[in-house]
């Protein structure tokens, strides 16, 4: 069953579903298209070991881990996901996405933002956080207009494979009224 279905500004339809441990080959091999960009993700090399990714998805999933995939004419094209933080921090979860090359511009990442903010309010969490590259103006403006402020930036905190470097903005979001107004 799919969890939600909405129209792309191309006219397609995107349906967002779960991730189940099938969906974890194609998954990697949009994840791994993403990586090989270099400019927006903070791993390096591509994923190579399977077995690995199950243990992740089950050691995750165990830990309170949602992740949502998205797909369009039956092919995955992104995800997002939030991951709870533990003991103290157990009100925060932590939010990424990402979207295959071809995808962008067209509403998902938006759609993708505003449903994890929907589900973190849902599940009870009281802030959502996430970091972005200063280089990745598109995310920025994505997390901004969807509620979410800078926090925090750490200069020169990326260095990427041909030897710039990036800062790495920390932004928030409170997801109820109640922690906003005590900020």
């Amino acid at each position: 069953m799919v969890y939600k279905k909405v129209k792309l500004k191309d006219g397609r339809t995107t349906m967002l579903d779960w991730l189940k441990e099938s969906d974890l080959p194609e998954l990697v091999e949009v994840l791994n298209s993403v990586i090989r960009e270099g400019k927006y993700l903070f791993m390096n090399n591509v994923i190579t070991d399977m077995e690995e990714e199950r243990r992740w998805y089950k050691r995750s999933s165990k830990e309170g881990m949602l992740y949502l995939v998205a797909s369009v004419d039956g092919k995955i094209v992104g995800g997002a996901s939030i991951h709870p933080r533990t003991d103290k921090r157990s009100h925060v979860a932590e939010f990424g996405v990402f979207i295959r090359d071809g995808y962008r511009n067209l509403g998902l990442g938006t759609t993708l933002t505003n449903t994890f903010t929907e589900v973190a309010r849902e599940r009870g969490f009281e802030i959502l956080q996430l970091s972005v590259y200063a280089t990745n103006k598109r995310a920025f403006h994505v997390y901004k207009k969807c509620g979410y402020r800078e926090c925090g930036r750490l200069a020169r905190d990326i260095k990427f494979l041909d030897g710039t470097y990036t800062d790495r903005i920390l932004m928030e979001l409170f997801c109820n009224s109640d922690v906003e107004d005590r900020v």
